[in-house]
């Protein structure tokens, strides 16, 4: 429930993102549709975090981390029927140019992270699809960002899933 409440305020605070990236048409096949939530956060609402003063040490590195990021956009279903069937549609929109970066499947959910690079090795955009019998996340990063970067902020950021990042092997800088 918490959750939901964070991706419902969050949505009220961003506007909608009108960027083409790799899963766009999926996403804009489903983001009128009431069955979902939808968030999209602006590379806007991502400079104006990023330009905020605080005292503390972790929140100043993850502002700095966030300052990187282009853009966000969350759709999810809850409750869902049809959440391993939105799962394998989703799947279908990736694109060749992405790399499949790890898979997660148990008995429970299949999770998938993809990642398209910037020709520095950064990440230009990381997909991460969730599909369970009862609930379905598609999520799309995007920006200029490392995958320690990446990892590092996983762990604060409350999404179904994305907590596996973080088991992630760190790259030496």
């Amino acid at each position: 429930m918490k959750r939901v409440l964070f991706l419902i305020v969050v949505g009220l605070c961003c506007s909608q993102l009108a960027s083409a990236q790799v899963i766009d048409k999926f996403f804009r096949k489903y983001q009128d549709d009431p069955a979902f939530t939808v968030i999209n956060i602006t590379p806007k609402m991502f400079s104006m975090f990023s330009k905020l003063s605080v005292d503390d040490p972790d929140v100043q590195k993850l502002s700095n981390v966030v300052g990187k990021l282009k853009g966000l956009r969350i759709l999810v279903k809850e409750n869902a029927k049809d959440g391993k069937k939105l799962y394998a549609e989703a799947a279908q929109f990736l694109t060749a140019d992405l790399e499949e970066l790890m898979t997660v499947r148990n008995q429970d959910a299949d999770v998938k992270f993809m990642i398209k690079e910037t020709p520095k090795g950064n990440i230009a955009e990381l997909i991460m699809l969730v599909g369970s019998p009862s609930e379905f996340v598609a999520l799309s990063l995007f920006g200029d960002i490392s995958l320690n970067e990446i990892a590092e902020i996983a762990g604060d950021i409350k999404i179904d899933g994305f907590e596996n990042l973080t088991k992630l092997p760190k790259k030496k800088k």
